[in-house]
């Protein structure tokens, strides 16, 4: 008992500033990844990274930069596009509160931006690819294992795709 008192205490002390933080009526995040919904990054990795995770020779490295580079160009011009459709719905003052069905005219721009952003992430998986073309059967499994390059959010309440 002796023992709880203070672990009890230290505890609440800690957990007043998490409550205090949060908005009146509203209870703060519950990890990560819970509270402001995040945009996917606006590239993927660096080659640094890529070279060490997958030990490219110098001839590998020269041959799948090129791809890599486009790779994050396209991952920056997704990330630009995404930017440029939030200031215009900001500037338009178009709303969309999730959980209440869209109009006809937010679905249809739902919609025609899903497909824009597809667009990019079909492009980025030819990139991801021609780099995993370039690799040996053991950095193929290496590079399996890292995340892939992603330019959209998850639609909808579905698994995430592969």
């Amino acid at each position: 008992m002796r023992r709880f008192a203070p672990v009890a205490i230290l505890s609440f002390m800690l957990a007043m500033p998490l409550v205090a933080q949060s908005p009146q009526g509203q209870a703060a995040p519950a990890g990560p990844g819970m509270g402001r919904f995040q945009p996917p990054p606006d590239h993927w990795m660096t080659i640094d990274s890529l070279n060490q995770a997958l030990g490219l020779s110098a001839d590998q490295r020269t041959k799948v930069t090129p791809a890599y580079t486009a790779l994050n160009g396209v991952m920056k011009d997704a990330a630009a596009r995404r930017q440029a459709i939030r200031q215009q719905m900001q500037a338009s003052g178009s709303t969309f509160t999730p959980g209440q069905e869209p109009t006809p005219a937010q679905r249809a721009k739902f919609d025609s931006l899903r497909t824009e952003m597809e667009a990019f992430q079909a492009e980025a998986d030819q990139w991801y690819a021609a780099i995993r073309n370039n690799l040996t059967a053991a950095q193929q499994v290496k590079f399996d294992s890292l995340p892939k390059p992603r330019v959209m959010g998850r639609m909808g309440g579905g698994p995430p795709r592969q």
